[in-house]
């Protein structure tokens, strides 16, 4: 079981950053960019996200009953825009080139992440056009300590409390 001083290490350093949610149901793995998520409970540790119903992605996490919350380094801002779509001729394979592997859920975690969250969907909340998935974390980890986190707003890439980052 995953220790909720874990869980709260992970929360307390990138509680904000840009992310790109993963899943895999059957055969297929799918992704995508998500500027926003949010902590629910540090004693179970739950999470929160919510992803437009005609995602891809949301249909992959209804069937498959998991999502990896993979957090973003400044260098992957290239990554951020990949997942969200935002590249010209985007390739459906979003996972091309990236490394990843998979831990507790089976969802992927992508090898460069500066810290993840792996969790199974516990409950899911109708919110019109967009699903709230609430994903009990099964595993998390900092694999990058010293990273400062890529964050997005006012259609730019920052880094906490530093320069704008192109993407």
């Amino acid at each position: 079981m995953l220790s909720p001083d874990t869980f709260k290490q992970v929360m307390r350093r990138w509680g904000s950053t840009v992310t790109i949610i993963t899943t895999r149901a059957d055969d297929a793995i799918h992704g995508l960019t998500a500027t926003a998520f949010s902590s629910l409970s540090a004693n179970p540790p739950e999470v929160f996200i919510s992803v437009y119903k005609q995602s891809r992605t949301h249909a992959l996490i209804a069937r498959g009953g998991v999502f990896c919350v993979n957090f973003l380094a400044p260098e992957m801002a290239h990554l951020s825009d990949r997942f969200a779509g935002r590249q010209p001729n985007n390739n459906e394979d979003r996972f091309q080139g990236v490394r990843y592997r998979t831990e507790a859920t089976g969802a992927p975690v992508l090898d460069e992440a500066i810290a993840y969250l792996d969790c199974t969907v516990a409950r899911a909340f109708d919110a019109g056009d967009h699903t709230i998935f609430i994903g009990s974390v099964q595993a998390a980890a900092v694999q990058r300590p010293d990273d400062a986190p890529l964050l997005y707003f006012n259609g730019r890439y920052h880094l906490l409390g530093g320069p704008v980052v192109d993407s």
